[in-house]
Formats: C-alpha cells, sequence, structure tokens
C-alpha cells in the first residue's frame, strides 16, 4: 500500500489518441529559386510523393541513403536527379546538401519518408542500427538546411519539414509487436525544431502502412498544406486522422493502491545512484523494502582524504582542494578543482544513497561500469543477482544533456545523448529475461513529448524510449510497462537560472518529494494498462514568427454533411444548416491556426449575408479568406470571409468577422457578487423548465445543442438561464473542433433571444449579426453555467441585446455586445 497521496498538486496525464478532422487546404506559393527534398524509403511512395511534388511545379531532389542502410531504391519520374550519400556522416551529408544546392537552388522544404521495417522472431532491435543511421541522416540534414528554411520561412513564402513514418498509424501507441521503433524519435525532434524554428510549418506524420502508394502520397501533401500550425504530429489510420493528447487524471487516495513489488523484488537501475532516479528508488525503498543494483559511471572506490571529511560547504572544500594540489606541487586551475570536487560530490551522493537504502530496509549494490559496454556489464550484473538475487525489474533512469540549437549539434553531441537512451536500455534488456521481467520503467521526459528548445538529439531518444514502452507492453502483458515523460524537477538537472525561466512560463517544478511519490504510484496495480504517462507541466509553446509586413491566407475547406454529424442536430426546414456561431468560430479558429501561441481574444462586427443550408445545392469547396490588418508582438487584427463559387461562377459571400488574437494570459472577468446572489435568490421562485423550448416550436435544435436546463428570470429587460450540455465527441465536432471557442455552448446562449422574442413577441427570430464577442476562455462541456440576457432595444421586427456567460463563482467566460436578431411571425421552423 502506498502512503497518503503527497504528490504536492503535480499534474498527471495518460496518452491517448485524439481524434482530428481532415486539414483544410492552405494555398501556398513555392519560389522557382528553391528546392524540395525528399529522402526516400526505397518504395512506390517515394515516387507517388514527388509526382505529387512536381505537380506543384517544384523543383526536386532525391536523397537516397548509403546501400548498406537501404538498399531499395525508388523508381524516380524523368528528370528527377537522385543524390546519394557515401555515408550518414555530418560532414557527408553536408557536402551532399550542398551539390543539391549547386545543381538546383537553395532548399525551401524537406520532406524525409521513413521505412517500414518489422523484426523477427522476438529480436526488436534487429533494425536499430540502420535506423539509427537513418534518424542521424535526418538530424543532420536538418542542421545545415536550418538556415536556408528559416530564411524563406520570414518571407511570404513557406518554408516546410516534414518527416513521415509508418509505425502503426497510431504514431507507435497500436504496435502490433512487429514493427521497428526507432524512427518514433523523428517525432521527438520534428516537434523541438517546430520550437527552434518559429518560421518553419513543421510537421511528423505517421500512417498505416497498409495503405496505397497513392493514398499515402495524398495524405502527405494534405498534411504540408496544413494551415493548422498549432498541430505538429499527426497519425492517419483506416479510422481517419488523430494526435496524441493528454488526459488529466485525478490521482486517488492511497487506500486501494496494491502494487506487485515485494521486499524480494530485485530493480536493475541505470542513473540510480544520484539525482532524481536515486531519489525515487529511495522511495521505493521505503515503501517496499526491495533491493537494487545501481549502475553508474563514478567510481566509488578509494577514501577521501581526512582533512575533506565532515566538510559539506562548496566553497570550503573547494579551498582544501585548492591546497591539496598545492601541497603536491600543482598549479590548482579552476578545470582542476572542479573535476575533483565533482567527483567527490559524486562519490558521497552514491554513498549516501546505498545508505539511506539500507536504513529504510532495503539493499543495495552499486557497479561503477560502462553501460554500454555489454559484456562488462552483463559479467558484472550477474555477480550482483548472485548476491541479491534474480533481477525482476529494469528502471532505466541514466540521461545527458547537450543543449543546444540544432545548427550547432556534433556527432558527439549526437552520440553522447542518443546512445545513454537508447542503446543503454538495449543493454539493460540484455542483462535479463524479457519472458520473466515483472516492471520495465523508463525515464522519458515532457522534452520528447511535446519537443523543446535545444534538446532535439534529447528529444529523439525519449520518443524513443516512449514507443519502446508501447512495444514491450504488446509483446510483454504480463511486465508492468511504463514511461514516464518527467516534466522539469525541482533539482536535478534544473540549473537556477533554468528554474527562474520555468518559473518565468508558469511552468511547475517537481518538487523531489511529490516526484518519487508519483514513481511509486506510477506501479501500483491500477496503473498497469499504461504504458505512457506524462508527469509534470506542458513545456512552452513554440513562438510564432510574426514578419513586418501584413499578409493574406486563403484556406479551403471541403465542407460536407457527413464530415460534420453535428449539423443533424441543427436542421430547419428538413436541411441542416450551418449555426451562424460555427461560421464565425471557424473564421476565428482560421485566424488564430496561424500563430499558435495567441488565442482569440475578440470577434467583432460578425455579418451573415447568406448562411449555408445543406439543401442538395450548396457548394463543396468553401474559401476562408483570412487578411491581417494589423499586428504587432502582443496582438494580430484580421478581416476574415467566408465565400463559395456560384453555379455561375461568381463569388458567393456568406459570412464575415474582424478577429483579435493576443498573445499572453486573458484577465478573467467577474460578475459583482450582488448580482449573483440576486439572481440566486430569485431563481427559486421564477425558475420555469428551459427543455420544454426544445418541443414546443420556440427551438428547433437537437440533442447536440441543447442545453437550456431552465429560465431562471424573464422580463422585458432580459433574462437569465441556467445551462449545461454533455460532451460532444470530437468525431461529431467534425471540422469545428472546439478551441478557444466552443461553438455548441455559444450556440446555447445564443438561444436565449430566441426564448426571449417568442415569450415577448410570439414570433421565431435568427440572428444577423454581432458587433463584438470577448472571449476569456472556452466554455466546458460536462459543466453548469449560466447566461445572462440585457435586452438593449426591441421592436416587432429586430431585437438588440448583450448577452454574458458565467460559471457559479461568477466567472465570465464569454461576452457579447449588440446582437441583433430578426423578429418574425412568419418563420417557421
Amino acid at each position: 500500500m502506498l502512503p497518503p497521496n503527497s504528490n504536492e498538486g503535480v499534474q498527471r496525464a495518460t496518452v491517448e489518441l485524439g481524434y482530428l478532422p481532415q486539414p483544410d487546404y492552405l494555398e501556398t506559393t513555392f519560389p522557382s529559386t528553391h528546392t524540395t527534398i525528399v529522402v526516400e524509403e526505397g518504395t512506390e511512395l517515394t515516387a507517388k510523393v514527388v509526382a505529387a511534388l512536381l505537380k506543384e511545379d517544384r523543383k526536386v531532389a532525391v536523397l537516397s541513403l548509403p546501400n548498406s542502410v537501404i538498399a531499395a531504391k525508388a523508381k524516380l519520374p524523368n528528370g528527377v536527379e537522385r543524390f546519394t550519400l557515401e555515408e550518414t556522416s555530418d560532414t557527408n551529408i553536408q557536402s551532399t546538401l550542398q551539390n543539391i544546392v549547386k545543381a538546383q537552388g537553395e532548399i525551401g522544404a524537406f520532406i524525409h519518408l521513413h521505412p517500414h521495417l518489422r523484426f523477427s522472431g522476438g529480436n526488436f532491435a534487429q533494425h536499430f542500427a540502420a535506423e539509427k543511421a537513418i534518424v542521424k541522416t535526418v538530424f543532420f540534414a536538418a542542421k545545415h538546411i536550418a538556415k536556408s528554411l528559416q530564411t524563406l520561412g520570414k518571407t511570404y513564402h513557406r518554408a516546410s519539414f516534414l518527416t513521415v513514418t509508418q509505425l502503426d498509424g497510431a504514431l507507435g501507441t497500436q504496435n502490433d509487436g512487429k514493427t521497428s521503433i526507432v524512427g518514433g524519435g523523428l517525432f521527438g525532434m520534428t516537434k523541438s525544431l517546430n520550437i527552434e524554428w518559429s518560421s518553419v510549418f513543421c510537421r511528423a506524420v505517421d500512417l498505416s502502412p497498409n495503405f496505397e502508394a497513392e493514398t499515402a502520397a495524398k495524405l502527405v501533401m494534405s498534411e504540408m498544406h496544413d494551415p493548422d500550425a498549432t498541430i505538429v504530429e499527426v497519425c492517419h489510420n483506416d479510422k481517419g486522422r488523430f494526435t496524441l493528447t493528454t488526459v488529466p487524471t485525478e490521482i486517488p487516495s492511497n487506500e486501494n493502491l496494491a502494487t506487485e513489488i515485494t521486499k524480494d523484488s530485485v530493480f536493475l537501475v541505470s542513473g540510480g545512484a544520484k539525482g532524481v532516479t536515486a531519489t525515487c528508488v529511495k522511495k521505493l525503498a521505503e515503501l517496499h523494502q526491495c533491493k537494487f543494483i545501481l549502475l553508474g559511471r563514478s567510481s566509488v572506490e578509494g577514501d577521501e582524504p581526512a582533512a575533506f571529511k565532515g566538510v559539506t560547504d562548496a566553497m570550503q572544500l573547494k579551498r582544501l582542494i585548492m591546497q591539496e594540489l598545492k601541497a603536491k606541487g600543482e598549479k590548482p586551475t579552476p578545470a582542476k578543482v572542479g573535476k575533483i570536487f565533482n567527483g567527490l560530490a559524486s562519490k558521497r551522493e552514491i554513498k549516501q544513497t546505498l545508505t539511506d537504502i539500507e536504513a529504510y530496509g532495503g539493499q543495495a549494490v552499486y557497479l561503477a561500469v560502462n553501460v554500454l559496454n555489454v559484456g562488462e556489464l552483463k559479467s558484472a550484473v550477474a555477480k550482483a543477482e548472485q548476491q541479491l538475487g534474480k533481477i525482476t525489474g529494469v528502471i532505466h533512469g541514466a540521461g545527458r544533456l547537450a543543449d543546444k540549437l540544432i545548427e550547432n549539434k556534433t556527432e558527439w553531441d549526437f552520440e553522447a545523448v542518443y546512445s545513454v537512451k537508447t542503446e543503454g536500455l538495449l543493454a539493460l534488456l540484455q542483462c535479463v529475461n524479457p519472458m520473466t521481467l515483472e516492471h520495465l520503467v523508463l525515464f522519458s521526459s515532457v522534452a520528447g513529448f511535446y519537443g523543446n528548445n535545444g534538446q532535439t538529439d534529447y528529444a529523439i531518444a525519449n520518443e524513443i524510449l516512449n514507443k519502446s514502452a508501447h512495444l514491450f507492453q504488446k509483446n510483454h502483458p504480463n511486465c508492468h510497462v511504463v514511461s514516464i515523460d518527467w516534466g522539469a524537477w525541482d533539482g536535478g538537472m534544473v540549473s537556477p537560472g533554468l528554474k527562474k525561466m520555468f518559473e518565468a512560463h508558469g511552468v511547475q517544478l517537481i518538487p523531489q518529494d511529490a516526484g518519487a511519490w508519483l514513481m511509486a504510484y506510477e506501479l501500483s496495480k491500477a496503473n498497469k494498462s499504461e504504458a505512457q504517462v506524462v508527469v509534470g507541466s506542458v513545456l512552452p509553446l513554440a513562438q510564432s514568427h510574426i514578419g513586418e509586413h501584413l499578409q493574406a491566407h486563403r484556406i479551403h475547406r471541403k465542407l460536407t454533411v457527413e464530415a460534420n454529424p453535428f449539423l443533424q442536430h441543427h436542421v430547419i426546414g428538413g436541411n441542416p444548416v450551418l449555426p451562424i456561431v460555427n461560421a464565425i468560430s471557424w473564421i476565428a479558429n482560421s485566424c488564430e491556426q496561424l500563430y499558435p501561441d495567441y488565442k482569440i481574444a475578440r470577434v467583432e462586427n460578425t455579418r451573415l449575408f447568406k448562411g449555408i443550408v445543406f439543401d442538395g445545392n450548396q457548394a463543396t469547396d468553401y474559401v476562408v479568406d483570412v487578411k491581417e490588418l494589423e499586428k504587432g508582438k502582443d496582438e494580430i487584427r484580421f478581416e476574415g470571409t467566408v465565400w463559395s463559387q456560384g453555379a455561375n461562377g461568381r463569388p458567393t459571400f456568406h459570412y464575415r468577422a474582424n478577429v483579435v488574437v493576443r498573445k499572453g494570459r486573458f484577465e478573467q472577468e467577474l460578475l459583482d457578487g450582488k448580482e449573483l446572489a440576486r439572481i440566486a435568490q430569485n431563481s427559486a421562485a421564477t425558475a420555469m423548465d428551459g427543455k420544454r423550448f426544445y418541443g414546443d416550436g420556440t427551438l428547433f435544435h437537437d440533442a447536440y445543442f441543447q442545453g437550456v436546463e431552465s429560465i431562471l428570470e424573464i422580463d422585458e429587460q432580459g433574462l437569465v438561464m441556467q445551462c449545461y450540455l454533455p460532451k460532444v465527441s470530437a468525431e461529431a465536432q467534425g471540422q469545428f473542433p472546439v478551441r478557444s471557442v466552443n461553438s455548441f455552448l455559444t450556440d446555447i446562449q445564443y438561444q436565449a433571444m430566441l426564448i426571449w422574442v417568442k415569450h415577448f413577441h410570439d414570433a421565431a427570430s435568427l440572428p444577423l449579426n454581432t458587433k463584438l464577442v470577448e472571449v476569456f476562455e472556452a466554455l466546458p462541456f460536462d459543466t453548469p453555467f449560466k447566461v445572462a440576457l440585457e435586452v438593449k432595444s426591441s421592436t416587432p421586427f429586430k431585437m438588440l441585446c448583450d448577452i454574458s456567460a458565467f460559471d457559479d463563482r461568477g466567472k465570465v467566460f464569454m461576452r457579447s455586445e449588440g446582437a441583433e436578431v430578426t423578429v418574425s411571425k412568419g418563420l417557421k421552423w
């Protein structure tokens, strides 16, 4: 049993696939001076993608890996040149890219196509070496094209960087147990580049290996033209399009949290004698009195000089080290002093870890060994097993950083960071019998899940750990497998300066005690099905590239009833009708998605010209023209218009609105406490059932929009409604997913106007326009809220009002000013 919950408010989330609609299509221009590189994977897919690019009048160069890595070569369209690497070294990759530039011009887009590799006989490391070479090639190619892509992206043109894998069409979460997963590391790299390269469109795509080449190529091109810069990784399979999302979980108390760990459990732990891994190991020892074989690079041999013993002050200890060096006739350089001090501190920490484990009733052996030397490791571990017993669990906590922008990365950086995580895991698993292993815990990082600035290599390694967890769980269902994507700990690798930076961005650091408790919590039986969890805060989002010039964007959407099931719940006269709030949120979201760290703040002067009715005569291709009117570092103003081409070839305008997106946190408005109290006091006596309006002809809406529960107040000055709406599934939301605006709940707010008009005019009404909508936060599903309508003017033909939506605490989510509806006694639903 675990002790009482002591996670100190640290966030925990499980990971699952979240549904996405098919992407819209952004019209882009690509300069004739630039070329698009395609890294081939040796199948027909390469030829199909190249052919699709040629149809866009692009110059294409195919980059081919050495035969020792990928022997198969695709048959390319006539006139397309192949450039073959001799080896996957940094220098050869650079020289080959230079040859492409000389032959075809600067590089403006890059598409890596990764092969689908399957292993046999349970040897999941069968293709690790080849895949490492492929990933390394993409990594150093990115290094050398960084400047060219970023320069192009700062013009009116879109520069693109895409990595396309074929793991399982589920981003490695639904591995069939036989698919090699190293390519999954590219997700982490692409997400990190998206942060480093604000002017470049970055996208990681995982396709089902079952797709035909033609289908797969069309999906690649559709992702390349997606206007949505807020999404970086997507997957496609026979069920649709998805991305990985986090689902926050509530951590229960300890009463029923049993575990399979006993005092006889033996854990093999890399990086386990120091830092956060040691903190977690000591917590397990405290809870279960189990045993540990701790692995590390630092030696603990030999005693420290007598003069050093008992000295804990760092400055005093460094002075003693200097004196010791002088006494030996050596010059006490800062480098020498620092090396001795770090070695001494390391030795002390390791010994303290061993002492603490024993104090808690556990047992531990420390092995100073190179984890990547498999022969040495297996020999040392075998001896330790004779002392402690057979290994029942593995905790892989080792890691190494070499933080810098990808343009400055070296082969040593890549190898040092990559090998400790990925090849270290392989080495550990060679020391145990996977068939009898009870626990496998991988210390991954949010840097892999979200991407992080300066950590492209670290993100690769950690994403490989994540995909390894899903693969191992598939093949060893009796083993408790979990990859923990840790956020930043308070301590560990987080320096005081980095801590201040995190705090400035609202990133909560994980306290040592809370992190150790959560590690123990992950190993409770209740969590055995979760192969991957995210613990800690979300890392800062990518920064948008604003640019100096105002731009115009044209976005196409194939709009159908089939792709938007919710339309069947908004039917007028027997035909589905697009609600105006969905149409305006379409415009607003089209603006917002162009700049990922900006959020919708205001929508102004919304206008309805001709609504979209699905009566069989509607268009299929609809266009949103987004024109930037003003922009600065904190706020951008757009004008957005939805139109389609009529049968006569002329444009038919449907909706228009001005949209303001803003950077940073919004200050939430609060209603006056006296007003809240008055509403609560009066509502008990005057409340009437709101559901009846959906049956008496007042409202025409079906289930997905039936959120009015009761009318708390209604008079000639306005009304107050109590509302609630269960969650509408992402699939049902279709092409209008909830983001900064929940259009389903916004529609419910506007239903207040129809109810008021029906009550006082005995007439129906339809929205015309709204002067201003202020957005503070998206209204949540499954949560009660209130809507207050205040009438500003009313005639037999029109009604003008202000509307606000707020919760029981008075927190305002959205406020509309100057909302206008037409009043008509002849209008029938």
